[in-house]
């Protein structure tokens, strides 16, 4: 993609290794460029899909306050995108209160967003309540109370949203979930086959219509779905574990091992396409393949159990670090750095005044070896706690640590 600036192409800006030519062009808009339109689309760019390497994300935050009422909720989402969440969090405070209500979403919405992603619920509600009938709000409401299973209260909010925006896709799709959810399957699935005719076999609609099928027991039409997903999206694990689950419940079991295996190649954490491959294998004979399969299946099962346990002890007592802690280093030491990273990314959010779970985002990085975002995790909390003695001592001997560990 490329940004028109006159009558000429200005630089890639979503093009990885064009972070010198996106800087200038950032910097542009605060010398040369002013708050005009052109300028305002070219911040956005920049925001929403420029890669957040560490000196774009560095040289936005250190304009936004030049870059006009969107500086900040900008810098914000650059940040968002680059990990950052607390420092967003903290850029779009300053937008608010910087009166960057011109900006869409506002920076209230932008902040529920980002919370829900880290599933802060509690936070993400108030944050979103702020902004009560903006759409994006509306959405990320519905879409946290229906993961908190509060489905009827998330019907509610995306049928009003749907009164206000009939078309919106994802709004649509999301109320026939919570209708199947709540019983009202065939009333979900007229709606489902409108969705993804117009959405096509590549969407979210024509997977989830699959799925849908198969579990009203309308197998041929369920395969021939399933089946033309994944010819449109090949890379796409969910749809091959369902083709498989309709493969294996109509008798054929060798397209069925396929899929399976197809499933876990783009993602080795579908536990249930491994017993279900499992199963096939052992029917076939094939017993020291199928042990095998068995047993990765029981690890990663031990695993996820030992894992939902430590979740819920530390969203119970969320105020007790330990059990944060806890939560977080079982997950690095089962290799989950991406559950890892969201719950100490998410339990920083809910306490950001306690410098322990500072320190224990940047563990997260050390550990797998992403020095730079410890480092910079680490001087960031020595900001922030400037008056604290304890927590002065530990940051500091953080960065020891992280010297030691070689150069980022």
């Amino acid at each position: 993609m490329r940004v028109a600036r006159g009558q000429e192409a200005g630089p890639d800006l979503t093009a990885p290794g064009d972070t010198a030519a996106t800087i200038a062009a950032v910097m542009a808009l605060v010398t040369e460029e002013g708050r005009s339109e052109e300028a305002r689309r070219l911040l956005w760019t920049v925001a929403r899909t420029a890669p957040p390497e560490a000196e774009l994300v560095d040289a936005v935050v250190a304009a936004a306050g030049r870059l006009g009422p969107d500086g900040w909720t900008a810098a914000g989402v650059l940040l968002r995108r680059a990990l950052r969440p607390l420092d967003a969090l903290d850029a779009f405070d300053r937008a608010a209160r910087e009166a960057a209500a011109q900006t869409d979403p506002p920076p209230a919405v932008e902040a529920g967003l980002l919370l829900a992603e880290l599933r802060a619920d509690a936070l993400a509600l108030k944050r979103l309540a702020e902004h009560p009938r903006h759409p994006a709000a509306m959405y990320g409401a519905a879409f946290v109370l229906a993961r908190a299973g509060r489905r009827s209260e998330a019907l509610e909010r995306v049928e009003a949203l749907l009164r206000v925006d009939p078309n919106q896709p994802a709004a649509r799709l999301l109320r026939v979930e919570l209708l199947d959810s709540l019983g009202r399957g065939g009333e979900a699935l007229g709606s489902l086959r409108e969705l993804a005719g117009t959405a096509g076999p590549d969407s979210p609609a024509a997977y989830r219509l699959g799925r849908m099928l198969a579990r009203q027991g309308s197998a041929d039409e369920a395969l021939d779905v399933l089946t033309a997903v994944v010819e449109a999206d090949p890379d796409n694990p969910d749809a091959w574990l369902a083709l498989a689950r309709v493969l294996r419940d109509s008798d054929r079991s060798e397209e069925a091992a396929d899929a399976f295996r197809r499933a876990l190649e783009h993602n080795p954490g579908l536990n249930e396409a491994r017993f279900g491959l499992a199963q096939l294998v052992a029917r076939r004979g094939e017993s020291e393949a199928a042990g095998r399969l068995f047993q990765e299946f029981e690890r990663r099962k031990a695993v996820a159990e030992e894992s939902a346990r430590l979740l819920g002890e530390a969203e119970l007592e969320a105020d007790d670090f330990s059990r944060v802690a806890a939560f977080v280093r079982h997950a690095l030491g089962s290799g989950e750095f991406g559950l890892a990273l969201r719950g100490a990314q998410r339990f920083l959010v809910e306490a950001p005044d306690e410098f322990e779970r500072h320190l224990l985002l940047a563990r997260v990085f050390s550990e797998v070896g992403r020095l730079r975002d410890a480092e910079r995790v680490v001087r960031r909390g020595l900001e922030r706690f400037p008056g604290r003695p304890e927590a002065v001592r530990r940051f500091e001997a953080a960065l020891v640590a992280l010297e030691r560990r070689g150069p980022r």
